[in-house]
């Protein structure tokens, strides 16, 4: 990372995001020069920024991630201008998985909750009784009524809770003895069983060892996973490391997951030493640049018109997604 190279725009957009108290949200996969732009508060993964989302007294919201994580920062504060610095940016879970796929499950199983992976668009939301992170999903799928859920859209994610919750619920999801279509991470996908087991050996991080560790995101296929020293969410794994750094307990480790969350760890904690997968990155999040968020910011500053780059959501499609949401929210507060 050299920031010297890029101090100049730093400056400025740290100074333009002062002067007109933005909020700028940074997913735990933004690249570390991005990254750096927010602070503690303002970083973390998908439910601590969906709570941060919630509490903000700024006049404007900057998400960087992408547009599905900043209409969620929109529904929980409607009344904030909430910006996304490339609305190309998609998710292959999101953009495979709409609110037709979650009816069509509905209909199949009438009278069973369904809960949804917050990696989706406001829409499919809308058609959920719950919402839930990678690093919660345990315990709202324990919260609903019933022997059954539905779970949409991640296979690999459902797959993965149904082994967590040890037949307390039968999980419903897409392609699971029916015709509906579900999704995966195309991150996440990359990882196979052969990938870890080799890792494991190049960079003898050998299963148990009391300090080597591989991390494996929930997101990630469930013989994987199986393969894996701690597995959660992104923010659940930057916990595991920080804990084990004070106890001195973790020397190296490989984390399975969009290879600039590593990039991030290895600043935080330089003691550790990380393998990485550099070539395992997400292209979505990798449109969010230091010089598309000085454009919003010049554009703030100057008064111009902020459509290229506002998420705006109608005030039925925003009463409705929130329901599941603030639901998840309950639980965790």
């Amino acid at each position: 990372m050299d920031i010297e190279a890029h101090a100049e725009i730093i400056y400025k957009i740290l100074k333009l995001k002062t002067k007109h108290n933005v909020s700028m949200l940074g997913h735990n996969y933004m690249e570390p020069l991005v990254f750096g732009l927010s602070n503690s508060k303002e970083r973390g993964d998908s439910l601590g920024l969906s709570i941060e989302a919630s509490k903000t007294d700024s006049d404007y919201i900057i998400f960087n991630g992408v547009p599905f994580m900043a209409e969620t920062a929109k529904i929980m504060n409607p009344k904030k201008t909430v910006l996304v610095a490339d609305k190309s940016a998609g998710c292959s879970l999101a953009d495979n998985f709409g609110a037709d796929e979650v009816k069509a499950l509905k209909e199949k199983h009438p009278n069973v909750p369904v809960m949804i992976y917050i990696n989706s668009y406001a829409d499919a939301k809308a058609e959920c009784d719950i919402c839930c992170t990678s690093a919660n999903a345990v315990e709202v799928a324990e919260s609903m009524p019933g022997d059954e859920i539905i779970f949409v859209p991640d296979i690999y994610f459902a797959e993965n809770l149904e082994r967590e919750l040890e037949g307390r619920k039968k999980v419903i999801y897409p392609g699971k003895n029916n015709s509906v279509k579900g999704a995966i991470c195309e991150v996440h996908e990359k990882f196979t069983l052969d990938d870890i087991l080799a890792i494991r050996k190049s960079f003898d991080i050998p299963k148990g060892h009391p300090n080597r560790m591989m991390y494996v995101h929930w997101e990630c296929k469930l013989e994987v996973l199986e393969e894996s020293d701690y597995y959660g969410s992104t923010g659940q794994i930057r916990l595991n490391i920080a804990n084990r750094v004070k106890e001195g307990t973790i020397e190296r480790a490989f984390i399975a997951s969009e290879c600039e969350l590593t990039s991030n760890l290895a600043q935080e904690f330089p003691t550790v030493q990380f393998s990485t997968a550099c070539s395992v990155r997400c292209s979505h999040m990798a449109k969010v640049s230091l010089f598309k968020i000085l454009r919003i910011l010049e554009a703030i500053d100057s008064g111009k018109d902020l459509s290229e780059w506002e998420v705006t959501l109608s005030p039925e499609t925003i009463s409705t997604a929130k329901r599941p949401i603030e639901r998840m929210l309950s639980l965790s507060s």
